[in-house]
């Protein structure tokens, strides 16, 4: 009887203990402020602005971003950046994000949200685009924060 105590014992506590999760942490406005502004500043400046200078000021150096099924790193952000900045006629984007969900976990946040693109000549619209995504932010040492994983998945436009 006393083992079958203790048993049951050590299997309460370690169920207990295999359940914890990582709570969510106090979001401050600042950080509210700086996840969507890593987010929104990023779209402007990289995948509107093709500027590949500023990629580590909103990344970290091992990014990654699973778009629509294929796995891009930097490197690969360079490459399109070049590739697709060789185009002198290419339209203006112009980019606005609908915040689903940000919450901050130890020293990472947590974003969900939907990206929507208008690509304009002109004052003509060519193109609207639509992303449903989500990223993650993490503090890094010298208390600056980057993005260190993105997922995008195109959402069809009506």
């Amino acid at each position: 009887m006393k083992h079958l105590f203790l048993l049951s014992a050590l299997l309460i506590f370690s169920c207990q203990a295999n359940q914890q999760t990582p709570q969510n942490a106090p979001l401050t406005e600042e950080e509210r402020t700086i996840a969507k502004g890593l987010i929104q500043d990023s779209f402007d400046d990289l995948w509107a602005g093709l500027d590949s200078t500023k990629i580590l000021d909103y990344h970290t150096a091992d990014f990654i971003i699973l778009e629509h099924g294929e796995v891009w790193d930097n490197d690969r952000i360079k490459q399109f950046m070049r590739d697709y900045g060789k185009n002198p006629n290419r339209p203006t984007r112009i980019n606005e994000m609908d915040y689903i969900s940000i919450d901050k976990y130890g020293e990472s946040i947590q974003l969900a949200y939907h990206n929507y693109a208008t690509f304009k000549e002109g004052d003509s619209i060519v193109y609207r685009g639509q992303w449903l995504e989500s990223a993650l932010a993490v503090k890094q040492d010298n208390g600056e924060w980057r993005l260190k994983m993105m997922h995008s998945t195109r959402v069809p436009v009506e």
